[in-house]
């Protein structure tokens, strides 16, 4: 494991990425590649860091995702983008995203994301315009065409006391 050079071993630059911030097994692996070690020095070094439970792609799957949704909902799409760019396992992506989607109705978490987005704004959508930009955030957000147009519909003339004309209030 130790590498040629004064850079040390795998496994002290794999601690010294962890002490900087949560990374995933993909993103560990990409690292001490760009760092120069080799494929089996990177591997040897991700295996004990799985071992000592440094590295623990699924809860670190859920951690960012419920981040995420706690912040403002997102849809599945927008949830498996931002998993795959932290380079996590595809299948693992699909467990995970299938696990925190289960028994969500996406156009239920559009209708929330409008919400999170109208109370920033405090105020409704008065415009075509202003809906068009919604509709658009939306689509950012990883909803589908059903989602936001569900979303929108919901989003009455009322909106700006809080309101989704389904009667609903952001309380």
């Amino acid at each position: 494991m130790a590498r040629g050079g004064s850079k040390g071993t795998a496994i002290d630059s794999a601690l010294g990425i962890l002490s900087r911030r949560r990374v995933s097994r993909g993103q560990m692996r990409e690292s001490l590649r760009r760092k120069g070690y080799s494929d089996s020095d990177a591997e040897t070094a991700i295996g004990k860091l799985i071992e000592w439970g440094y590295l623990d792609d699924r809860s670190y799957c859920r951690e960012i995702l419920s981040s995420m949704m706690d912040t403002c909902p997102i849809g599945r799409k927008r949830a498996v983008f931002e998993l795959s760019k932290r380079l996590f396992d595809k299948e693992l992506i699909e467990e995970v995203v299938g696990e925190v989607f289960d028994g969500l109705r996406e156009e239920e978490l559009a209708t929330l994301a409008v919400r999170k987005y109208l109370g920033e704004k405090r105020r409704g959508l008065t415009t075509e315009k202003e809906r068009e930009r919604l509709a658009r955030w939306l689509q950012r957000r990883g909803f589908g065409y059903e989602a936001i147009s569900s979303a929108l519909r919901r989003t009455g003339p009322a909106a700006g006391d809080g309101q989704l004309d389904s009667g609903i209030s952001d309380g």
